[in-house]
Formats: C-alpha cells, structure tokens, sequence
C-alpha cells in the first residue's frame, strides 16, 4: 500500500528512437501508442517516455542517454524487443509515470548527483523541517516544477558542438571567394532526430545557410543485427510520411500515417480504400509540387518522384500487386546530395532516400501481417 499512484490515465508524450534494423518494432509501437490516445514528441524537452526500438550498440546508448538525460521528470524509459511487448510497455509506462513517490525519489537522486552529492535538505528553508514522520503528506505537497530537472541544457537533437556561450556553438572563420574572411558554423544531424534515417550522422559546415562540406556515416556498422520483416505497404507509407512531414504538410503526412497503421494492424482492404484519394490529393497539391521543385536524389529523379512513386507502391501492394522496390543509397552518397543546399532542403532530400545499413531485407505485407495479428 505504500506505492502512491495517480489511476487516472492521461495521454504520454512519447520519444521514439529506432535502432537501425528495427523499423518494424517502431512502426508498430507508433500505431499502438496512436490508437491509445498518446502524443509524439519531437524533443526531449517536451516528452516524458522515451521507448527505444532495438536493442542499440554502444555509440546509439551513449546518445540514447544523452536524451534521457534532457528530458524532465516526470519519466520513463523503455526497450522495445518485439512486437508482442508493444501493449506490456505502453502500460508499464503509464503506471511509472503516475508513481508520484518513485518519481520524486528519482529526480532527488538525479538532482544530487548533477550538483556533486550536496544535501538537497540544504536548500530547504531555516524554518522548514523534512516532514520524516508523514512520507505520504510529503508526496502529496509535489509540485511541477519540484518534477522538472534543473541543471540540464536543452540542447537540440542534432547533437552539435556545445563549445560556446550557453551551451551553443561559435562560428569559426573561412576565406570567401571574394578573398575575405566570413563566418562558418559546424553541425552535426543525427543520429536521432525527427524523419530522419536511423543511426545516420551527417556532419556539416554551414556558410550563412548553405551547406558548404558534408560527411556522413552510420554509428554501430558492425553491431547492426538482421532488419525484422516489414510490409511493403506499410514501409512505402512510412516513408511518404517523412518527406510530408518535412516538407511542413501535416495534415497529409497524419493521413497517410493512420493508413500506414491500418497497413500494419492487417486491415488491408480500408487501408486500401484510404490511400486512393490521399493519393491524388497529393499528386494534384501545387504547393507541394512547388516547394519539392529541383530537388533531386538521383538524375533526373526528383523528391516530388520519390514521395508518388512510394503511395503507388504501397496502393499496388495493397491491392495484391507487385511493385520495383525503391533503390537504396550509401551514406557515402548523401554528402554529394546535399552539398550546396540550405538545412531545409537538405533535410527533405535525407527523408527521400532509403539508407542501406547492411541489414536491410524486402519482405512481403505477409511477414509484418501475420505477427501484427497476434499481438493486436
């Protein structure tokens, strides 16, 4: 009985963080944290539960806990390792997060140890006493802000240097073609961050808002296990999702989300329904066209091509067609990508490739259907 805990459940702000190889696991956790009402979080800031797809190699875990360590209490973390404990740690989650006492317990714990072990009964008031004989009075008097972490920088998912004032990054100096000095800034993108491919890091130096050099590589190469199977249809949905929401169409890349969930529940013949109009919409969207103009991922292949020909792969395979698999990119192609481009741009061309991780297998809707039906 000495546990004190709120019942009442309310929506979680969920953190997600695909390990490479695992897509499955977090497309799965998406549409199950989705159906139950919960919002995702693109920040560390705003979220309290963190669910991590995979099981992450050394480089992923030491970013991994860079992110926990940004997020305010109250929280919880989790590690996804298969489909049927998506319902175990969604539930798991909500009880921690109403354990008021554990809570309080952990970020006392957390705020001793970021200020060098001094006695938080220090920063009491003279005529305030610790409350040792009613644990419960105590738990109850909590408020928010005794719950937010102090001491943490909110630093952005990107990871860049933290070598200036506040925490931020100073530019440095480079010659210009006219023979004066300007000013170039270095930032670094990923491995985690929003419509991004996982495990994927691309380094960048940036004079004004173009990316002048880029360098890309894969944290955890030789630690990358097997990609578990993963439908067609759901991937190709998945995927359209990312450049949508890229390019600042959330209405769209919400739609197509909750069509990629009925995908990936096995609920073929709606989610087929769905994705002919949401596809025409999209091909017919002249803004769209417009700002996904001259940006190309291959020659003669631009990201406006891409995002249609993933809806028309995911419609064929829904209707028991089959349909040329998209071609993968090496990280050792994205700088030449990129290059010359500002982050916006840069960023939509990323969330347009496939990222081969040398683990990547094309399965059938078959695979993902069949174990999606046991745990649903």
């Amino acid at each position: 009985m000495g546990v004190n805990t709120d019942r009442r459940r309310r929506p979680m702000h969920v953190l997600l963080v695909e390990v490479p190889g695992n897509g499955a696991f977090r497309m799965g956790l998406e549409a199950a944290a989705a159906a139950g009402g919960h919002v995702f979080a693109v920040h560390p800031a705003e979220s309290d539960v963190l669910f991590v797809c995979g099981t992450p190699g050394p480089e992923m875990r030491t970013v991994i806990d860079r992110v926990w360590d940004q997020m305010p209490y109250p929280k919880h973390r989790a590690t996804l390792a298969g489909l049927d404990e998506i319902g175990a740690v969604l539930t798991t989650a909500q009880d921690a997060l109403a354990d008021r006492r554990a809570q309080r317990s952990a970020a006392l714990e957390d705020a001793a140890d970021h200020t060098g072990g001094q006695d938080l009964d220090d920063h009491r008031p003279d005529d305030e006493e610790p409350n040792h004989e009613h644990p419960d009075h105590a738990d109850e008097s909590m408020h928010d802000h005794d719950m937010t972490m102090g001491g943490h920088d909110q630093m952005s998912m990107d990871h860049m240097s933290m070598s200036g004032p506040g925490g931020y990054p100073l530019a440095d100096g480079a010659a210009d073609r006219d023979g004066l000095e300007m000013d170039v800034l270095h930032r670094r993108l990923g491995p985690i961050l929003p419509s991004w491919p996982p495990g994927v890091v691309l380094d960048v130096t940036l004079a004004g808002d173009t990316i002048t050099h880029a360098s890309a590589s894969m944290i955890d190469i030789t630690d990358h296990g097997r990609a578990d199977p993963q439908g067609v249809a759901a991937v190709a949905l998945d995927q359209a999702a990312q450049v949508l929401t890229v390019a600042g169409w959330a209405a769209a890349a919400a739609r197509t989300l909750r069509v990629r969930d009925l995908a990936v529940a096995g609920h073929r013949d709606r989610a087929r329904k769905l994705i002919r109009p949401l596809r025409r919409r999209i091909e017919r969207s002249v803004a769209l066209r417009w700002s996904l103009r001259g940006l190309q991922v291959r020659p003669a292949v631009e990201v406006r091509t891409v995002l249609l020909a993933r809806l028309e792969r995911a419609e064929a395979s829904l209707s028991g067609r089959r349909s040329e698999p998209e071609p993968t990119t090496t990280v050792d192609d994205i700088p030449a990508l990129v290059e010359g481009r500002d982050i916006g741009s840069a960023r939509l061309v990323v969330a347009a490739l496939t990222v081969h991780t040398g683990s990547w297998t094309d399965t059938t809707d078959q695979g993902i259907t069949t174990r999606r039906h046991h745990h649903a």
